[in-house]
């Protein structure tokens, strides 16, 4: 397969390629996004899904045109077809981008079935430009487990046999005998994130780091402090480690604009469990409530744990000390 398969894509799916390719670290040896390999990935782990759905939506127009006499059926059916395949074209409109890719040994199998079944009035090209664009019409968690289809069914299938797991990671380290305790999307749908446990400590990891993942024959085990850990963080913020120090209920008084700022700013928003007037409480991890916190100046005062609230306090004060040095005190 040595020629490249040429693609004309709405500008906004192609962006989004491009994006993903760098945001799931999709990379050459030098570092720079790999976007041949990340293509290769998308087509040989996607295609099955969408011609599946090609095929759905196949077989529910022949049911509904099976009205029509059987003389004229067919054609009605391959009219009505071309019809819905040209509307999930035109509905991206605007600009479209050229890009090629060259099929590797990944995608080998992806691009034979797709050549082999092709429809004779379609061209190769708008069928990927199909393909790409329900591939963009996902959120972003939902496209990072395409892209890394294979190692995610096997963090699932360690899950459900109850196995340890040996895994490598792009940076080189190795984890060996990690027990696994889920695969869990962030709340604001940006990454996904590996929960395991490596024998001494809870241990957190994007999905698009790890470069391999094996089965093992030992038996899973995570002791049920950690366990309980996990799940705390699964329901809070699967990004944000929960650490043994992160037990205590984390309690933050709110003014009027801190309340209307809590409001507005989604992105990393902890869940409070309980809100008595204009104070907050929260079982989140210390790291998610400072990195949100911080940006709500004196809006928002931390009650307790004490050391937190200290740590808030000598935040500020370090940047009010950089302030003061390069504006004075006016």
């Amino acid at each position: 397969m040595d020629e490249k398969i040429k693609v004309s894509a709405p500008k906004a799916v192609y962006e989004l390629l491009k994006k993903d390719c760098e945001d799931f670290k999709v990379l050459k040896a030098d570092g720079t996004p790999n976007m041949n390999a990340f293509i290769n990935l998308v087509v040989a782990n996607f295609f099955e899904e969408f011609a599946g759905a090609e095929e759905k939506l196949s077989d529910e127009l022949r049911k509904a045109v099976e009205v029509v006499p059987e003389r004229c059926r067919e054609s009605v059916f391959l009219n009505t077809l071309k019809i819905f395949v040209r509307r999930q074209t035109e509905d991206e409109g605007g600009e479209s981008r050229i890009f090629s890719f060259k099929p590797t040994r990944v995608s080998e199998r992806a691009v034979v079935y797709i050549e082999s079944t092709l429809p004779a009035d379609e061209s190769l090209s708008s069928f990927y430009r199909r393909l790409f664009t329900a591939y963009s019409r996902k959120v972003r968690t939902e496209r990072e487990r395409i892209v890394f289809a294979e190692n995610f069914a096997l963090f699932l299938k360690a899950i459900k046999k109850g196995v340890k797991v040996c895994l490598s990671f792009a940076g080189g380290n190795t984890v060996k005998g990690a027990s696994v305790y889920s695969v869990s999307a962030s709340k604001d749908e940006l990454f996904n994130y590996v929960l395991f446990y490596n024998g001494r400590q809870n241990v957190t990891a994007r999905l698009a780091t790890v470069k391999t993942v094996s089965l093992l024959a030992e038996k899973s085990d995570i002791p049920q402090t950690n366990a309980e850990l996990f799940k705390r963080q699964e329901e809070c913020a699967p990004q944000y480690p929960m650490y043994s120090s992160d037990r205590e209920p984390i309690r933050v008084r709110l003014t009027e604009k801190g309340r209307e700022l809590f409001k507005k700013i989604y992105l990393y928003r902890p869940t409070p469990i309980a809100v008595e007037g204009d104070i907050y409480t929260f079982n989140c991890s210390a790291n998610q409530l400072l990195y949100y916190f911080e940006r709500f100046g004196d809006s928002a005062v931390i009650l307790s744990p004490k050391k937190l609230g200290i740590f808030m306090r000598n935040y500020y004060y370090f940047a009010y000390k950089k302030y003061k040095e390069l504006y004075g005190k006016d």
